[in-house]
């Protein structure tokens, strides 16, 4: 067993010596030693996470993450509904580094950004767990359609709520939530074509798993948010207590 370590690490360092890792941000080489060798330490230093709150509609600033009072009177007074009751993230997708690291997890198929990406998220509910209630949670990722899936060859929201999962010691499925209508690229629609894109594509097909509970939704990035609300929406019609949701960015 020792030697197949010791061969597998060789083999491993070879490789990187022939073919050697560049930083997905700033394209450096990592180096051979990192733990981590798909971002470098210069570029995740000067990652700057924010824990303040605002609210999902308006971006307004709030204490909880909630709506703010302006929204919350404003879906009063009219008959469209708002399921997201809270919204988590740590950057701005406007940062390009953060910008950088997403597209290569999603559109560049570097599945193993997972682990940081990850890390990113968790430090960021460590530093917030005092103030946002994260206990009693179910975890569910945004799901991608299987035509979608099959080309990417996984779910990057799947990937980042398994290790949330295991750092809240929470329950996580994705049985419960489908998409089951293909639909095109949302960041390649524009703004008021984002929920019609969405119309009748999430079903929730075992509602029993999330009836009364709270739901922590995790995507990789919020825009319009239409997929967020439009999860939420068939979540909470299903029977979930409360949505809260968690992105690594917002745009």
């Amino acid at each position: 067993m020792i030697m197949k370590k010791l061969l597998t690490g060789i083999e491993n360092n070879f490789i990187d010596f022939l073919f050697p890792i560049k930083c997905v941000v700033c394209k450096k080489e990592t180096g051979l030693k990192r733990k981590n060798k798909l971002i470098c330490t210069d570029c995740l230093v000067n990652l700057s996470p924010s824990f303040n709150f605002y609210c999902p509609i308006c971006e307004a600033r709030t204490i909880d993450a909630k709506l703010c009072f302006s929204c919350n009177l404003m879906i009063g007074n009219t008959e469209n509904k708002f399921y997201l009751d809270q919204l988590l993230y740590p950057f701005s997708y406007k940062d390009q580094s953060i910008q950088k690291i997403i597209k290569s997890f999603k559109y560049y198929f570097i599945k193993d950004l997972e682990a940081p990406i990850s890390r990113l998220a968790i430090n960021y509910l460590e530093k917030i767990k005092n103030q946002i209630d994260l206990n009693d949670l179910i975890l569910i990722p945004a799901p991608l359609h299987k035509i979608k899936f099959n080309q990417r060859g996984y779910n990057q929201s799947e990937l980042i709520a398994v290790r949330i999962a295991e750092y809240l010691n929470a329950e996580f499925t994705t049985d419960c939530l489908s998409k089951i209508k293909p639909t095109k690229d949302q960041a390649n629609l524009k703004e008021d074509k984002r929920l019609e894109n969405l119309k009748s594509a999430f079903l929730c097909v075992k509602p029993w798993l999330i009836t009364g509970k709270r739901v922590l939704l995790v995507d990789d990035v919020y825009t319009t948010g239409a997929t967020m609300s439009e999860c939420a929406r068939v979540l909470k019609e299903a029977g979930a207590k409360e949505i809260v949701g968690l992105v690594i960015a917002r745009g």
